[in-house]
């Protein structure tokens, strides 16, 4: 997938010993492989059910806005500024000492005025650390109803009007904490096994049938202790992913991660005859022990392409605009129509290291969403 002239041998790596050498396309700056495996060969945790779904998550809010590396707005507990292209904050007024005063900028260390919350500040060092976006939280504006769903996990439990668990793997937990909190006091936490392999996703349908069968999904997600890397290995894994059908059988499409050297992965599964698979990965790393914004589109509006996009803390990662129409498709290239998206983890290969996700701040629009 890197470069059309490496793919054979990475591909090999991807999806595991066992599978044939694949023919390789490119195109629209997308190396695309195709397989007639059965589901299961390769990517023994990659089939599109994952064990199934059981009804579990709070009301929560969220910003309205195009994604932007511009930042600002209010802070987690401490007081709130004016957004400024840098971030910064007009005099805040802090009552806790949390990190995140008037902040939107990396880790919450924007602007010399924002009062007393300081860079670091003693509590809630982990809030406003969610990159260029700002501070962050859904705290503004969005009620989930119709094609909007947000949800800040407030009220400490997971609220089953909205969510549904897809958690097959017996060593894995969904619940609501806040040991790590993008903003607030509660966020949800998914533990895994460190080198099983591991599904553990929550799953909305709320605002699913999708408006011209496009959606935006944003989360604001924490990994620890480390992610798994090794040269030429890849430890697969995605992290939102749009679920749903097209006239063949399930599709996943969505981003994940892809384990050679940490590179955030954008990746689509045609799991109808012939299988297929595609998607590139960018020079951005996913990171430890700190909170990233990640946002994913998701356009089935063509009955023949399916085309994505991701941003990072605001920012548009380039090298993952991808199209599933590329030269070489085969015929189960066509979108699905979209039923839902899941926020998680969903590893196809068992994971070293990775053992705890937070997910903060979710939100699912018919519009850009952005970081603040």
């Amino acid at each position: 997938m890197r470069e059309a002239l490496r793919c054979a041998r990475p591909l090999l790596r991807f999806f595991g010993a066992g599978w044939p050498a694949w023919p390789l396309v490119m195109g629209a700056g997308v190396i695309a492989c195709g397989t007639t495996n059965d589901v299961g060969t390769g990517h023994s945790n990659e089939g599109p059910g994952g064990g199934g779904q059981a009804p579990l998550a709070s009301s929560g809010t969220g910003g309205a806005g195009a994604p932007s590396p511009s930042g600002g707005g209010s802070g987690a507990t401490a007081g709130s500024g004016a957004a400024g292209s840098s971030g910064a904050g007009a005099s805040g007024t802090s009552t806790s000492g949390g990190g995140s005063g008037g902040n939107g900028g990396t880790a919450g260390t924007a602007g010399s005025s924002a009062g007393s919350a300081g860079s670091a500040g003693a509590a809630g060092s982990d809030k406003g650390s969610g990159g260029s976006g700002g501070s962050g939280g859904s705290s503004a504006g969005c009620v989930t109803s119709g094609q909007e769903l947000c949800d800040d996990f407030e009220s400490g439990q997971l609220d089953p009007q909205k969510w549904k668990l897809n958690k097959p793997s017996a060593s894995a937990s969904i619940t609501i904490d806040g040991e790590h909190v993008h903003s607030g006091q509660h966020a949800v936490h998914i533990k895994i096994a460190a080198g099983q392999q591991s599904t553990a996703m929550l799953t909305e349908a709320v605002t699913f049938p999708a408006p011209t069968n496009s959606f935006y999904a944003r989360a604001f997600m924490y990994f620890t202790p480390d992610l798994p890397t090794a040269p030429g290995a890849d430890f697969h894994m995605g992290f939102i992913l749009g679920i749903g059908k097209n006239d063949l059988g399930d599709v996943q499409a969505g981003t994940g991660m892809i384990g050679g050297a940490a590179q955030y992965l954008g990746y689509s599964i045609f799991f109808g005859p012939p299988k297929y698979e595609f998607g590139p990965w960018s020079k951005a790393k996913v990171l430890p022990s700190t909170w990233q914004c990640v946002e994913l589109f998701e356009d089935g509006s063509s009955p023949t392409e399916e085309k994505r996009q991701v941003w990072l803390d605001g920012a548009e990662l380039m090298d993952l605009r991808s199209t599933s129409n590329g030269p070489g498709a085969p015929a189960n290239h066509k979108p699905p129509a979209f039923n839902g998206v899941s926020f998680g983890v969903w590893e196809y290969h068992p994971s070293p290291l990775l053992s705890d996700i937070w997910l903060d701040d979710i939100r699912v629009s018919a519009t850009p969403i952005g970081c603040n």
